[in-house]
Formats: C-alpha cells, structure tokens, sequence
C-alpha cells in the first residue's frame, strides 16, 4: 500500500508533543509494516527527497500565502485565512505530488495551511481519503473554539462563515474519519461535517518510551508529593490556576516540576507567581526524562482539549494523570480508569484529587496497575495496524463506488 500523510508541519524542529508527534510516529510504523510511506507539508522553502531523520520521502511545498510562520497583524492575517480556506494556490503543486507519488490513500491531518483545496485536488484525482481530526480547523478560524478566555458551546457567527463554509463540501469527499476522542467526534459530526456513510473510528494515539518503563510504586522524594506539569506553558493551559491552588497546601507536602516552554513574558509572569515556592521550571525536556521525576502529572487546562498526549505519556511511564474535565482529556485516562479528573473552575475539586494522592495508596497502585494493562492499545505498532485498517476500508469504499451504476 502507498500511503501519502498531508500535514501542514509534519517534521517540526523541536516538536516534543502534539498531533505531529502522534502522526510522525505511525507514519514511520506504517513503513516499517511494510508499506511505502511519502509525506506532504508545507513550509518556506520547498524540498522533494529523503527525510534523513524519519527516513520517509517528503514532499515539503513552499507555501503560497501571505506568510508562512509567526504571528502577523490583524488584516494580514485575516488574509492568511481567506487563501488558505478559499484559494486555490497551491492546488497545482498537490496534484504534482499525487501524480508523482501514486498514492493509494491519503491521510489528512493538521490542515492550516493544508486548506480544503487538498481534499478536492485529492477527490478529482481518485484518490481515497482518510482524515484524523486532531484540532477544530473545520470548526474554528482559530481551530481552538476558544475566545476571550472562554470555551466556545457553538460555532459562532464568522466561524460558519470563514471555518465552516468552505470545509463542508470537501468534506464530502473524505471516504473515513479518525477521530483522536470520542468528543471530537460529537462536535464535528453536530457540525453537519462529512457524509452519514464515512466510517468513523477512534484512536486516541500512539506513545513508546525510549527505554522501557518499569511499573512505579512509591513516590520519587520521600514525604512529599513530586507533581509535573508538561507542555506548551500558555494562559489557556491552567498553570496560572494549579500554582495558586498549590499555594494554599503546606509546602512540605508538595513541589511542582514544570517542564516545557512558552512565551518568554508570559512564562516570567508565571515565575513571578511561584516565587518563594517549592516550583521549578526546568525548560524543554524529553518524556523519559521529565516523567522519571514526578509521581504525578496534573493537565490543568482550561481549554476543551481534543485529546491530551500528556496524560496517557505520563500513564504510561507509571504516573497517575490528574485531567481537568475538558474535552477529550478524561477519556484518555478511561474517563477515571486510570487517573483523576478535576473541576479546572473548582480549586476544591483539583485540592481533592491531590489528597486522594496522598493518602490513598491503594487507590494509586490500582490505577497504575490499570495503565500496565493498556499500554498495549497505546503502542505504535498497534495503532499503526489499526490506521492501516482504516486505510482499507477508505480504498475498499472508494473501489465499490467506482463500480456503482
């Protein structure tokens, strides 16, 4: 099978977590099964060849809009939006890459700066669609259905207009949808997106350690609670709301690791705040690293989360994850199975899941010994097979159409 993956930045520099690293993985699992594997993003520059890192082709196409990275100003990025949702620039340089690559089905995964135009370049051409649905681009201008500090219930006005609209017919197209939570799943398909006969399947994503992780039991520092916080350090992640709510135990119960990076005011503003407690801001780590040193991982966001790699990265490794109840996050820990979940608008709920760690042992070697049990359905070789299952299904639908009167 020739499997080509779509991604807007399939090999980021630095990527220590997110849909890149989920897809970057099964990509390369997929062609070690067997199966030849090319990837298609877009970037400043262009390049066709090997990938020396990943060892898979790429094809990485100079983007054909206003600007390729950073941030820019109100109308220029307004701009952005209108060519990546409505143009249709790039629409030669990907049907290039279709002829030359011959697919036999195409994965779609982050598409801001992908736009629609793949999914009706891919759709003339023949070619099956699978799509994973790793953020809300199809819902949201800013794929986040965030505004002003507050989670979005519904698709407002100007995203029907600007995310919606001209996402709906492509759609049409996309033969069978991953989705990485069964929340996910609910908003995209109460959007009205994609047809009643795409298939629909849920795979929350794939994680291996570097070194193998023994099963934990006991904490890292004697006495007191060595709790992590892992990722893109922002506002809408909640750090600001789990040190003020640190703040109010006894300090020798506790300290805080905080691991990854941010905007470098708001990341000081954050330092301010944990000054004079038992905080460290340790700076970009590797999982093997960072969860090796924290009994517990706390995902505080305040943001509906379409997934949360964090929390079953750090299952995995023996550590409990404490997940705000937002979006997708409590089905990664089997909505309780295998961690605790929190109110991120009650500091008495995250007080209490935090107590629940300090004196329920019992309680902590059963959800670890749960994680010892689902690691399997986490591991890339196992999550590649079931995407390769999806990719036959797509190409199964896509012949039995074909020969439909």
């Amino acid at each position: 099978m020739r499997v080509l993956f779509v991604s807007r930045n399939f090999f980021p520099k630095g990527a220590v977590g997110g849909a890149q690293v989920s897809m970057r993985l099964v990509a390369e699992e997929v062609q070690r099964l067997g199966h030849t594997v090319a990837v298609l993003s877009v970037d400043t520059y262009a390049h066709e060849g090997l990938h020396p890192e990943s060892e898979l082709q790429e094809y990485r196409l100079r983007l054909r809009n206003l600007y390729a990275r950073g941030e820019a100003s109100g109308w220029k990025k307004a701009g952005w939006h209108a060519v990546d949702r409505f143009g249709t620039l790039m629409n030669v340089d990907y049907s290039k890459v279709l002829a030359a690559f011959r697919p036999d089905v195409v994965n779609t995964n982050v598409m801001a700066g992908i736009g629609p135009g793949f999914w009706s370049v891919s759709a003339r051409a023949g070619v099956p669609i699978v799509h994973t649905v790793h953020d809300y681009y199809m819902t949201c201008i800013k794929s986040s259905m965030r505004k002003a500090g507050k989670n979005c219930t519904d698709i407002c006005g100007s995203c029907r207009i600007a995310a919606r609209a001209p996402v709906v017919r492509p759609s049409r197209g996309i033969a069978e949808v991953i989705y990485v939570s069964e929340f996910m799943k609910r908003v995209h398909l109460a959007a009205g997106l994609f047809t009643r006969e795409a298939g629909a399947t849920i795979i929350h994503g794939a994680y291996r350690p570097a070194e193998a992780a023994a099963p934990r039991r006991g904490p890292v520092e004697n006495g007191r609670l060595t709790i992590g916080f892992f990722g893109r350090i922002s506002p809408e992640k909640g750090l600001d709301r789990l040190i003020r709510t640190l703040a109010t135990m006894p300090a020798d119960q506790w300290c805080l690791r905080i691991g990854g990076s941010g905007d470098p005011i708001y990341v000081r503003a954050m330092a301010d705040l944990a000054a004079g407690l038992p905080v460290e801001f340790l700076g970009v780590q590797t999982p093997d690293t960072f969860y090796g040193s924290v009994d517990a991982v706390v995902v505080s966001s305040l943001w509906n989360e379409p997934a949360g790699r964090v929390a079953y990265e750090a299952g995995i490794h023996g550590v409990i994850p404490i997940v705000a109840k937002r979006g997708g996050l409590p089905e990664m820990i089997g909505n309780g199975d295998r961690g605790l979940i929190f109110d991120p608008d009650d500091a008495e709920s995250l007080l209490g899941a935090i107590n629940q760690m300090l004196s329920r042992p019992g309680l902590l070697a059963r959800l670890q010994d749960n994680w010892l049990a689902a690691r399997p359905q986490y591991d890339p070789t196992t999550v590649a097979q079931q995407t390769i299952d999806v990719y036959e299904r797509a190409i199964a639908r896509s012949r039995k159409a074909s020969v439909s009167p």
